[in-house]
């Protein structure tokens, strides 16, 4: 037998100020991390994770393709907007081919989009009984907008690329966030784990139960809300609000306002992890895991330990993989980490599923 080749998987993450990729080459040891970059892209290109001008994110691509030299044009694309709906439903018991031909008939007075216009996923949570003794199950339903997925398909052909999966942003973070062997082994029974990433302009909340996604939510607020509202309050460059917002400088006024929209921001997140257990009577949180680029937001951490009363921890994006020869220092590495976590698990996803 001839040794297997290594395979290549890429993974895109398209945010509201940059794009970028991860490719993680797969063989026989633990997953490579042989490719990572980003390249930003100007306010409004990207509004609310969907596209808003398809030909300046086109040439941003074909430029982030070239810095890093990536030859693989097949990507696992990351989406996260409010075309997209991610609700469990329960349904009553069937086996998983003839539920993938049956949920078209099954779902629409659960999502807010005509069946037609809308491409479907879903995953089987669990299996259980009802008080009548029958046999249910509870699915992840997602369910996406056509029209906005085109768009995306549309922008990466432009660019030279395939999409070879189109998954949540949501669903890539448990693949960065969490150990691979905790992923592989399972959890111990009953304990979910809650993934946060706070991005430049969207946050994606995610919760885990026994290794599996229960709940995706996402808000439309990141790192770029917090420098905007100093900007507009304070007639402020951005470059001095964004250094504000890092801690890099300290001015009490502007310190006051971020400091009000944290407690704001934090709430949300609150509410989110509210209803989550209000629909689930789910207690055992473990703790919270929080990366992305607006994770290192000044004293973020800190008031989400506090705001959710639960033990917060950074995220260790690279956790999972070798790092192969890429073209930064140990400390450049440092300061890109948190913002990698969606690229990363993205590219993660043959190797977790």
């Amino acid at each position: 037998m001839s040794p297997r080749k290594s395979r290549v998987c890429v993974g895109l993450d398209i945010s509201s100020n940059s794009v970028k990729v991860a490719e993680v080459t797969l063989g026989k040891e633990a997953p490579v991390l042989s490719n990572l970059g980003m390249v930003p892209i100007p306010e409004g290109v990207v509004r609310d994770g969907e596209v808003e001008d398809g030909v300046t994110l086109t040439e941003a691509l074909k430029e982030l393709w070239s810095v890093t030299g990536i030859k693989e044009k097949s990507v696992i694309l990351g989406i996260a907007n409010q075309k997209v709906i991610v609700r469990p439903i329960e349904l009553p018991y069937m086996e998983k081919e003839e539920l993938e031909s049956a949920l078209r008939f099954q779902v629409q007075e659960f999502i807010p989009i005509p069946i037609e216009d809308a491409i479907l996923d879903f995953d089987i949570i669990e299996e259980f009984m009802t008080a009548e003794e029958e046999r249910m199950l509870t699915v992840l339903l997602v369910a996406a907008h056509k029209e906005m997925i085109n768009t995306f398909i549309e922008v990466l052909r432009e660019a030279g690329l395939t999409p070879s999966a189109i998954d949540l942003k949501a669903f890539a973070l448990p693949r960065s966030l969490v150990p691979l062997a905790e992923l592989q082994a399972g959890y111990e029974e009953g304990e979910a784990v809650c993934l946060i990433n706070v991005g430049a302009g969207i946050t994606n909340i995610t919760i885990l139960k026994e290794g599996v996604p229960r709940f995706a939510r996402f808000l439309l607020r990141g790192g770029d809300d917090f420098v905007r509202n100093i900007v507009n309050r304070l007639d402020m460059k951005w470059e001095e609000a964004e250094a504000l917002r890092r801690g890099k400088v300290v001015i009490p006024e502007a310190r006051e306002i971020l400091q009000q929209d944290i407690f704001g921001f934090v709430g949300e997140i609150r509410r989110s992890i509210d209803y989550y257990i209000a629909q689930t009577q789910e207690r055992a949180i473990r703790k919270v895991v929080v990366s992305g680029s607006g994770s290192l937001t000044v004293n973020l951490v800190q008031e989400m330990n506090r705001g959710l009363r639960l033990p917060v921890e950074v995220g260790r994006p690279l956790q999972n993989v070798q790092l192969g020869r890429l073209p930064y220092t140990p400390e450049e590495l440092a300061e890109i980490e948190p913002s990698v976590a969606v690229c990363v698990g993205l590219a993660l996803r043959e190797v977790v599923e």
